[in-house]
């Protein structure tokens, strides 16, 4: 991966990272544990909530196995996924999202147990979703969208050659022309 990818990656990584601790710590600091306050009326609440479970509440009481996971996942993210970044700003930035998200999850697990939770999404007088937070959030849209962008540029190369790390999803005029 190029300096400047690094470079974006690492911005943005820090960006949801600093995203995360601001608003969680906002949520400790002015909600105790199990309160609510509707934002969209009841289809979407603020509710302190902590979770000592992966995503979505799987794997309860697995703080150990979930942090070993965790530096496993940031470990796998920055070295599989740079030789993929090194031709796109926009999977380096999907690289940022899903490494700022991670970290921020590891650091509630290894210094609380816990990861809390605050963004509450439900049917009003039905059932409510899970809670998750900034970091899971950007795990989740940074997946979803490098698997999008990894799609439209294999389609856009017709085939699997797009594994290959040669395909690019800069704009034409920063291409460099063929020969």
């Amino acid at each position: 991966m190029s300096r400047r990818r690094a470079i974006l990656v690492a911005i943005v990584a820090i960006a949801v990272f600093v995203a995360d601790r601001i608003t969680k710590i906002l949520v400790e600091s002015n909600m105790p544990v199990g309160s609510s306050i509707d934002v969209a009326g009841p289809w979407i609440r603020i509710s302190h909530v902590t979770n000592t479970g992966a995503a979505f509440g799987l794997l309860p009481e697995r703080t150990t196995l979930l942090s070993i996971l965790s530096v496993g996942a940031v470990f796998a993210i920055v070295f599989y996924y740079r030789r993929l970044a090194r031709d796109s700003r926009l999977i380096a930035a999907t690289l940022g999202m899903q490494l700022g998200g991670a970290i921020g999850n590891l650091v509630d697990r290894i210094g609380q147990g816990y990861v809390v939770d605050f963004v509450d999404v439900g049917l009003p007088g039905g059932p409510r979703f899970w809670s998750f937070n900034v970091a899971d959030s950007s795990i989740v849209v940074g997946i979803i969208a490098v698997t999008v962008l990894l799609w439209w540029q294999e389609r856009a190369r017709g085939g699997p050659a797009a594994m290959s790390g040669t395909a690019s999803l800069e704009p034409a005029s920063s291409a460099r022309p063929r020969e």
